[in-house]
């Protein structure tokens, strides 16, 4: 679904996949921000993945490549 550009701002790991249904996790290398997208057929979204706490869930950026 995400294809491979020269800006690499975001870390793309696929989380899951079946014949319908795509979810990734998308990690912003700037702000360390990570977010769930999925997608269904022909739509998707886009949501902040939260901690238990209702925080933005966020990885400190010196440890990302």
């Amino acid at each position: 679904m995400f294809k491979k550009s020269q800006n690499n701002r975001f870390i793309v790991e696929e989380c899951g996949k079946d014949k319908s249904i795509s979810c990734y996790i998308l990690t912003d290398k700037k702000t360390g921000i990570q977010y769930l997208s999925n997608w269904t057929g022909a739509s998707g979204g886009i949501t902040p993945l939260l901690d238990e706490n209702g925080n933005i869930s966020k990885v400190d950026t010196k440890t990302l490549s």
